[in-house]
């Protein structure tokens, strides 16, 4: 038996497998809409890559010509310790913690921070990175303090810990 958390009219499947095969059986690309177009794709996160990357892929193979994405959300670099939003077995499957990983690997040194603030090279770098590694022809995170400004809730009131680490 597999529990499915409801928000909203969606239910956030628990195990990558059944994320996988909703993607699978809910969405499919018509060819004759798709075929040598430009496509924006807008969702409201990326928190692993692998739906995203199943979906532009999807796309391609119907002959989109570039697939731009818009995450209406800033990049996940922390686990959600209140919510079933980001939560996984490990921070590292968030796809900004791998990048961040990958980095370390050519020796860089990476500090969160750093890389949660979209006006640092760090951030760019990052950014640029998930682009690449999702096969995307551009990636644009929405902002954090613009988010906020959206929700027309003072900050003082919301939970940003899974963007910036700050409870």
């Amino acid at each position: 038996f597999v529990k499915n958390t409801y928000i909203g009219r969606t239910f956030i499947k628990p195990g990558q497998k059944s994320r996988e095969n909703s993607v699978q059986v809910k969405l499919n690309a018509i060819r004759e809409a798709v075929d040598g177009k430009r496509i924006v794709m807008i969702d409201d996160s990326i928190v692993r890559g692998t739906t995203s990357d199943r979906i532009v892929r999807m796309l391609r193979d119907a002959g989109a010509k570039e697939v731009h994405i818009r995450p209406a959300c800033p990049p996940l670099l922390y686990g959600c310790k209140y919510l079933n939003f980001s939560r996984s077995t490990s921070e590292m499957d968030l796809i900004g913690r791998r990048i961040l990983k990958d980095l370390e690997r050519e020796g860089r040194f990476t500090r969160l921070e750093a890389y949660s603030d979209p006006e640092t090279e760090e951030y760019q770098e990052m950014v640029k990175r998930i682009g690449e590694q999702l096969n995307f022809t551009s990636l644009r995170y929405h902002r954090l303090d613009d988010m906020i400004e959206s929700v027309g809730i003072d900050r003082c009131k919301l939970c940003t810990y899974c963007w910036d680490g700050k409870e």
